[in-house]
């Protein structure tokens, strides 16, 4: 194995594959093939480092391990793509405060965090916390923030925000802990959609700077039920 991975039993019908490292996953095709080695598999969640197992009956951890023996995680990364969802975000100043008071108020320190934001491609890994709330990767190190000491009470949706190494977007109010950074009008979650996300794990995101007016605009034509996400073929 080219990743080395230890069982952690979480519950006698749960089992989590944790990795040493992050891997980018197809998320699609291991959950596939997992299904199909396992039949007593109930269903697979994938995060970061892990990929958790829930059982039908308990899980027989030595079986499992020994099964487990010739995984090769590397034989189900996910296949670069020239395709991304195309994502408004405004900078105002309203929306950008936690930098301004990460960064002890100067400009152009917020300035140069924006732009080196708005320079990569994002991916999305997986949902979790709340429904719609989507894990991206793709931060650069230095556009890691800490998480905030104190939590808000409130953090709005659609605010983008960033909390250690990850990228978020809050699909509803919400407490929150992570440093907002921008605000998009893109809802990320409508639960009467099938599916409620348009995203999907392993999907590209890459984040474009509007004005107030635009993002405004964007907003009626999302409460209208006339606005359709951007996906860009590079």
């Amino acid at each position: 194995m080219s990743k080395p991975f230890k069982l952690l039993q979480l519950h006698e019908k749960v089992v989590s594959i944790a990795f040493e490292e992050k891997l980018a996953l197809d998320s699609v095709r291991l959950k596939l093939y997992l299904m199909q080695e396992f039949p007593n598999l109930e269903e697979v969640s994938i995060t970061f480092n892990r990929i958790n197992l829930f059982f039908k009956e308990a899980a027989n951890l030595v079986a499992l391990n020994e099964k487990l023996a010739d995984f090769e995680a590397t034989n189900f990364t996910r296949l670069s793509s020239d395709e991304y969802w195309e994502i408004p975000i405004c900078l105002a100043p309203q929306f950008t405060a936690d930098l301004f008071v990460h960064f002890d108020g100067k400009q152009s320190a917020v300035e140069d965090y924006l732009a080196a934001f708005l320079a990569h491609t994002y991916t999305l890994e997986f949902y979790g916390f709340l429904p719609g709330f989507g894990y991206m990767s793709g931060l650069p190190k230095n556009l890691h923030l800490p998480r905030k000491q104190n939590p808000t009470r409130l953090t709005n949706r659609g605010t983008v925000a960033v909390g250690g190494a990850q990228l978020g977007v809050y699909p509803q109010d919400s407490p929150g802990g992570w440093q907002g950074i921008g605000y998009t009008p893109v809802p990320w979650f409508i639960p009467q959609n099938d599916p409620p996300v348009f995203i999907q794990s392993g999907d590209c995101i890459r984040f474009v700077s509007t004005d107030l007016q635009q993002c405004r605009s964007i907003a009626l034509s999302v409460e209208m039920g006339v606005y359709q996400p951007k996906k860009i073929t590079s």
